[in-house]
Protein backbone atom coordinates (compact mmCIF):
# COMPACT_ATOMS: atom_id res chain seq x y z
CA UNK A 1 0.00 0.00 0.00
CA UNK A 2 1.30 3.41 -0.89
CA UNK A 3 1.36 6.36 1.49
CA UNK A 4 -1.60 7.94 -0.31
CA UNK A 5 -3.57 4.74 -0.07
CA UNK A 6 -2.88 4.62 3.66
CA UNK A 7 -3.92 8.26 4.12
CA UNK A 8 -7.16 7.74 2.16
CA UNK A 9 -7.95 4.57 4.11
CA UNK A 10 -7.28 6.33 7.42
CA UNK A 11 -9.51 9.27 6.52
CA UNK A 12 -12.30 7.02 5.30
CA UNK A 13 -12.21 4.82 8.40
CA UNK A 14 -12.10 7.89 10.68
CA UNK A 15 -15.15 9.34 8.93
CA UNK A 16 -17.07 6.07 9.18
CA UNK A 17 -16.23 5.72 12.87
CA UNK A 18 -17.35 9.30 13.54
CA UNK A 19 -20.73 8.62 11.90
CA UNK A 20 -21.04 5.33 13.77
CA UNK A 21 -20.46 6.97 17.15
CA UNK A 22 -22.79 9.85 16.31
CA UNK A 23 -25.49 7.27 15.53
CA UNK A 24 -24.82 5.45 18.83
CA UNK A 25 -24.94 8.67 20.89
CA UNK A 26 -28.17 9.80 19.23
CA UNK A 27 -29.75 6.38 19.75
CA UNK A 28 -28.77 6.27 23.42
CA UNK A 29 -30.06 9.82 23.95
CA UNK A 30 -33.41 8.95 22.37
CA UNK A 31 -33.76 5.80 24.49
CA UNK A 32 -32.97 7.66 27.70
CA UNK A 33 -35.38 10.50 26.87
CA UNK A 34 -38.19 8.04 26.12
CA UNK A 35 -37.73 6.52 29.58
CA UNK A 36 -37.36 2.96 28.33
CA UNK A 37 -33.93 2.40 29.89
CA UNK A 38 -32.36 4.26 32.79
CA UNK A 39 -29.15 6.26 32.50
CA UNK A 40 -27.47 4.02 35.08
CA UNK A 41 -28.16 0.89 33.03
CA UNK A 42 -26.77 2.49 29.91
CA UNK A 43 -23.65 3.71 31.71
CA UNK A 44 -22.82 0.53 33.59
CA UNK A 45 -24.05 -2.27 31.36
CA UNK A 46 -24.76 -1.26 27.78
CA UNK A 47 -21.67 0.85 27.13
CA UNK A 48 -19.36 -1.82 28.58
CA UNK A 49 -20.83 -4.41 26.24
CA UNK A 50 -20.44 -2.12 23.23
CA UNK A 51 -16.88 -1.26 24.26
CA UNK A 52 -15.84 -4.91 24.45
CA UNK A 53 -17.58 -6.02 21.27
CA UNK A 54 -14.35 -6.06 19.28
CA UNK A 55 -12.76 -8.41 21.82
CA UNK A 56 -15.73 -10.74 21.57
CA UNK A 57 -15.59 -10.77 17.77
CA UNK A 58 -11.85 -11.46 17.78
CA UNK A 59 -12.25 -14.32 20.26
CA UNK A 60 -14.94 -15.95 18.12
CA UNK A 61 -12.86 -15.63 14.95
CA UNK A 62 -9.73 -16.99 16.63
CA UNK A 63 -11.70 -19.86 18.20
CA UNK A 64 -13.08 -20.71 14.77
CA UNK A 65 -9.47 -20.95 13.53
CA UNK A 66 -8.80 -23.43 16.38
CA UNK A 67 -6.22 -21.32 18.25
CA UNK A 68 -7.52 -22.02 21.73
CA UNK A 69 -4.42 -20.78 23.58
CA UNK A 70 -4.94 -17.30 22.13
CA UNK A 71 -8.65 -17.42 23.03
CA UNK A 72 -7.80 -18.29 26.63
CA UNK A 73 -5.15 -15.55 26.75
CA UNK A 74 -7.54 -12.84 25.50
CA UNK A 75 -10.34 -14.07 27.76
CA UNK A 76 -8.18 -14.05 30.89
CA UNK A 77 -6.71 -10.62 30.12
CA UNK A 78 -10.13 -9.10 29.52
CA UNK A 79 -11.47 -10.46 32.81
CA UNK A 80 -8.65 -9.03 34.92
Amino acid sequence: MTIWGAIITLRLSTTLIAFYFKFIVNSISNIIVSGTISTTFVGFILLLIVKNTTKYIIVVIVAYKNKISLVINVTIRSSI
